[in-house]
């Protein structure tokens, strides 16, 4: 009989495979053709590149690429690199694939150890909405200054207590709903299969509908610095990670002419 951490280990990787698969194609039909040195004109069934095209500009075979967008396939870090540069990814983009093929699964990092030191950082930014995330982006603890801004997290059901519902409930908070569903997209692909992701997913979709293309988009890459209205002051928002591990971040608003 197969062990059950085995068999679970095999499911995940090859969830993260298909949604690797999914991100490829994702992005494939942004490039345009001619930004690429391929020729404008002619028919094309639908927009981007093709298979063929971005298989030969990255260097590998077309079925071997058909196969890794299929979810069948598996890849070095090399070759993901190559076709990343070639989606036009940045750093932070080329690397999530990377992670998406690995053979392990990312590292799950309980915040538990984390959370008197990283509370303590929080409440050093008095005036700064900030708030603790772990890997699905659940809000494990807030500041007052998010309080005061995007509401209490404490407050919301157990089930709610996340930074997108929290953020799409506060239309003050408009400018970071696309960054950040960004970076849920990055996690659920890879944490693919998790219950919590799904229930965040159908959680947001069900209290939001409008905003469904924000929580369907397939976009991944660096946060970058958004700036935001926060009580009628600009305000930039970053997206840290403390601790080093990226399964743990913190999300702050900062005001550039208050030096804080």
């Amino acid at each position: 009989m197969v062990p059950v951490e085995v068999t679970a280990w095999a499911a995940a990787a090859a969830a993260r495979r298909r949604e690797l698969g999914a991100c490829l194609r994702a992005h494939r039909m942004l490039v345009e053709p001619a930004s690429v040195g391929l020729p404008a004109g002619g028919r094309r069934r639908s927009r981007g590149l093709r298979r063929e095209e971005l298989a030969s500009l990255s260097g590998v075979s077309l079925t071997w690429y058909t196969g890794l967008e299929q979810g069948r396939a598996t890849a070095s870090a090399q070759v993901l690199e190559a076709v990343g540069r070639v989606l036009r990814l940045d750093e932070v983009g080329r690397r999530h694939l990377r992670r998406l093929s690995a053979p392990e699964p990312p590292a799950v990092v309980p915040p538990g150890e984390h959370l008197r030191e990283l509370g303590a950082l929080l409440d050093s930014w008095p005036a700064s909405p900030a708030a603790l995330l772990d890997h699905r982006l659940d809000i494990v603890a807030a500041n007052a200054a998010w309080a005061r801004a995007w509401g209490d997290p404490a407050g919301y059901e157990p089930a709610r207590r996340h930074v997108l519902w929290s953020l799409a409930a506060a239309p003050a908070a408009a400018g970071l709903l696309l960054p950040v569903a960004r970076q849920f997209r990055m996690a659920a692909d890879l944490h693919a299969g998790d219950p919590r992701i799904v229930e965040i997913g159908a959680l947001l979709r069900a209290d939001h509908p409008a905003l469904g293309p924000v929580w369907n988009c397939r976009g991944v890459g660096a946060f970058g610095h958004p700036t935001i209205d926060l009580a009628g002051e600009p305000a930039t928002a970053h997206l840290l990670h403390p601790t080093g591990q990226t399964e743990i971040a913190v999300l702050v608003a900062t005001f550039p002419r208050r030096g804080t």
